[in-house]
């Protein structure tokens, strides 16, 4: 049954983001089982789409992988394009945790109402899935998923784990580094192109001191 929602992901988009926040919403909200039923009977599918709150959506298209899953996409588009990139290069569970949370609109984040061990569970089934791994099912479905009424709330300090923390401290000397790993790029460019830039300066001098002679001839 896993199978068939990380396929129904992988094969809605090619965007990796989007892939991640599919892959790591849905196996949060139910273990990547399309038959999941949740919040007392009114949440439904891969992405527990909760029903009061979709009218238009019945259970059965709401557990059709495929369907669900290009219903959703609008959402988790959204919510991969919300974060910044620098986020997703340096803590890329946490990024794609946000995009989930802002597509499924849970009471609280992942973080806060699951706790920090189950989304890195979830993480490393969803490098798994992405890596060709094949998917097994889990635990079962939490609820609260696509719709469901409430805020979502960013996580405690202590919930991103160790590798969040580090990643939160090394931002600032990331951004300290910057203009020096641009000019050591410019420098590195101009070494490689030194005797292009040498000929190029020669020819600009001759042209210079050429118009010089020019004007003096011509003009006086």
């Amino acid at each position: 049954m896993a199978d068939s929602v990380v396929q129904a992901i992988l094969d809605a988009t090619q965007d990796p983001h989007v892939r991640e926040s599919m892959l790591l919403g849905s196996r949060l909200e139910s273990s990547w089982n399309p038959n999941a039923v949740g919040d007392n009977g009114t949440s439904f599918g891969p992405f527990q789409i909760h029903l009061p709150a979709h009218p238009g959506v019945t259970a059965t298209q709401a557990q059709n992988p495929a369907w669900a899953t290009r219903y959703m996409l609008s959402a988790y588009q959204r919510g991969a394009a919300a974060q910044p990139e620098s986020l997703w290069q340096s803590n890329p569970e946490r990024a794609a945790e946000q995009a989930a949370v802002a597509a499924e609109a849970p009471a609280a984040s992942y973080y806060s109402g699951r706790g920090a061990e189950s989304v890195h569970a979830a993480w490393r089934a969803t490098v798994g899935a992405l890596g060709g791994h094949a998917p097994t099912d889990g635990a079962s479905p939490g609820g609260g998923g696509a719709g469901t009424p409430g805020t979502a709330q960013d996580a405690g300090l202590f919930d991103f784990g160790i590798g969040g923390l580090i990643s939160v401290i090394a931002v600032p000397f990331a951004m300290i580094a910057q203009p020096f790993t641009e000019i050591g790029t410019l420098l590195t460019w101009w070494w490689t192109n030194r005797m292009k830039v040498a000929f190029i300066a020669v020819g600009v001098v001759f042209f210079i001191v050429g118009l010089v002679f020019f004007a003096k001839d011509n003009l006086l």
